[in-house]
């Protein structure tokens, strides 16, 4: 009897899915599961307790008033923190593509009474913000998009003049999805994508994490 590893199964299968993506008929993002599913995982306090949530946003620079688009939202945990940033005068787009965690982040507005937070439905090739975003952020969330540098370019006419994008993804080796290859985001990637869309990197943070994470803020040439 042959036997497969499960692990390669999963690698092949995901591998399939970014080239159909890829070629255009993008139906789902990659590694994704139900939202109760993803839910149950975002929202365990272990977790949370890890995500460093106050220090990264500490490194954001956020200044009251200002216009924040949390890209991949989930739950909104990073999207609750960002609206205390900016301040009752400022405005976080918690922005996602599954109606679920819509309307799931439109629960918890309602039970926190918290009213400076947008849930947005994106679309899997456009986040479909309006043109007035200081900082777009994804925390771990890139690597689930298929054509990458098409969403990028799609969210950059959302960005102001002198407005920025800030990604924290997982090393590609070191991270937790270096057996799977479409589930990949290399730092050099990147920059090239965001050069690509006018982008270039500002800052990189290099002293936050200990696990496999790495930060950049990318500002316009």
């Amino acid at each position: 009897m042959v036997r497969i590893h499960a692990r390669h199964v999963a690698t092949v299968f995901i591998g399939l899915v970014l080239t159909i993506g890829m070629s255009g008929v993008t139906r789902a993002q990659l590694g994704g599961r139900p939202a109760e599913t993803w839910i149950t995982s975002l929202e365990r306090p272990e977790r949370i307790a890890g995500l460093k949530v106050d220090e990264i946003i500490g490194r954001l620079d956020l200044k009251p008033g200002q216009v924040v688009a949390d890209i991949g939202a989930g739950p909104g945990l990073f999207s609750f923190a960002l609206a205390k940033a900016v301040g009752p005068a400022g405005k976080v787009y918690a922005e996602e593509v599954d109606q679920a965690f819509v309307d799931h982040i439109k629960r918890k507005l309602l039970e926190q009474h918290v009213t400076n937070v947008q849930p947005v439905l994106g679309a899997f090739t456009d986040p479909r913000l309006p043109a007035e975003v200081d900082m777009a952020f994804f925390h771990d969330v890139l690597h689930h998009i298929a054509d990458r540098p098409g969403f990028l370019k799609a969210l950059a006419p959302s960005v102001k003049a002198a407005g920025r994008i800030a990604i924290v993804e997982y090393d590609a080796v070191k991270g937790p999805h270096n057996a799977a290859p479409a589930l990949q985001v290399t730092k050099e990637q990147l920059d090239a994508w965001m050069a690509d869309i006018g982008f270039k990197p500002i800052q990189r943070i290099d002293d936050l994490f200990t696990d496999a994470r790495w930060f950049v803020i990318y500002g316009r040439k």
